[in-house]
């Protein structure tokens, strides 16, 4: 009888946590044999050094230095003949045309997942594979790696902490304001993103605790940094599933109320997507929350589907454009004309326009002569500790005015 052979995989992401909770899905699926890597340099470095075949790449489109795109070109080159799986948190129809692009360079695409990644989407991609998989129990009856228990356990024992990443204005360079990023303190994992973790708090009825408190710590340490004569402003980011409550201005109020920081400071970031909810009664909520004097910022702007509906009538004071529309946006002539009337029109409505996910010099330059007000991306800083953002800050300003 013929031997079967394991299934050898190989994942790419520049998340640590990710890399493990993948791994643990794919060992409990009955895959033995897994390598990592966190970026594709490394990738590259591990498919170097096999001398049996890697049968499955599970790779991350983002990723710092050689992301997901360069290094499916460059295995296309070395006739990479396994089975390739992307995943990512970008857009499904980004994700897709990474998907259609490497078929074009003679890669066998067998599927694409989204994150978070779950045990059953998982399992359906390795159905997919001529070898077969070993399972130790069914799958749909496992336990995922986090549940609902371990998120009240971590808001009772306070292990949610703000990383902050700068936003500069485009006029002067100078910075401006923080976006207020909540990350998960792990005892074992590290620091996790939200993106692991927020759709079982917005399942669980716990959206409302973790923003409030995301919301507070963000505040306090803005009041510190007025302290010291820094001149910030913070946007903090707000689930859909947080507007359930007529009260919710007064919740937001108190929390801001509680130091010296004047509202008009604080800005919440609304994601475009989600907002066709329950459109009236978001309406209502974002107009008392504007009322009592914070700023609104639609988040993603461009993913969405009711645009200019949103703008025309929510009370929103930002434009936070997409990163997908400005990547790249020096060489992709269709990308630079979606990113300019994104910018046109978020100014003829007299927001405050903001384009994220800016990676280098070029792409920051033509923001600017395209009009935008604020730039923010790993080109200017990742997002990092209150501690690491001010010794970064003041590094900055050393560095463009010396004479400060």
């Amino acid at each position: 009888m013929k031997k079967k052979k394991n299934i050898r995989v190989l994942l790419l992401d520049d998340d640590k946590f990710m890399l493990e909770f993948v791994s643990h899905l794919l060992r409990e699926l009955g895959v033995d044999e897994i390598f990592v890597a966190e970026d594709g340099k490394a990738g590259l470095f591990v498919l170097s050094t096999q001398i049996e075949a890697v049968d499955l790449l599970i790779c991350d489109i983002e990723m710092p230095g050689m992301d997901g795109i360069e290094f499916l070109r460059h295995i296309a080159d070395q006739r990479y003949s396994g089975k390739i799986v992307l995943f990512s948190g970008v857009d499904a129809d980004l994700l897709k045309a990474v998907e259609r692009l490497a078929v074009v360079r003679g890669l066998t695409v067998i599927g694409t997942l989204l994150k978070p990644v779950t045990m059953g989407a998982l399992a359906e991609i390795l159905e997919k594979l001529d070898l077969p998989v070993y399972r130790s129990a069914n799958f749909f009856k496992l336990r995922q790696v986090f549940d609902a228990e371990d998120i009240k356990r971590a808001l009772l024992t306070d292990q949610f902490t703000v990383f902050f990443q700068p936003k500069i204005s485009a006029v002067s360079r100078r910075v401006t304001s923080v976006e207020c990023l909540a990350r998960w303190q792990h005892g074992k994992y590290g620091y996790i993103s939200p993106d692991n973790f927020i759709s079982i708090i917005e399942h669980n009825d716990l959206i409302n605790d973790f923003t409030r408190n995301i919301l507070k710590k963000s505040v306090q340490q803005l009041d510190l940094w007025l302290q010291q004569g820094l001149d910030l402003k913070i946007s903090v980011n707000v689930s859909m599933e947080n507007l359930d409550r007529f009260n919710l201005q007064e919740i937001y109020e108190e929390a801001v109320q509680n130091s010296n920081v004047p509202i008009n400071r604080v800005i919440l970031e609304i994601t475009e997507g989600k907002l066709g909810k329950d459109f009236a009664q978001s309406l209502d909520i974002l107009t008392r929350i504007r009322l009592k004097g914070f700023g609104l910022s639609i988040d993603d702007f461009g993913t969405g589907y009711a645009s200019m509906e949103t703008l025309k009538y929510m009370p929103f004071t930002e434009l936070k454009i997409d990163r997908i529309f400005a990547h790249n946006a020096t060489q992709d002539p269709a990308t630079r004309v979606i990113l300019e009337s994104c910018i046109k029109l978020g100014k003829a409505f007299g927001l405050n326009v903001v384009v994220e996910g800016i990676e280098t010099e070029a792409d920051c330059e033509l923001v600017a002569q395209l009009g935008c007000d604020e730039i923010q991306g790993y080109f200017i800083a990742q997002p990092m500790l209150a501690e690491e953002f001010t010794r970064w800050l003041s590094d900055y300003e050393k560095s463009r005015w010396p004479s400060n």
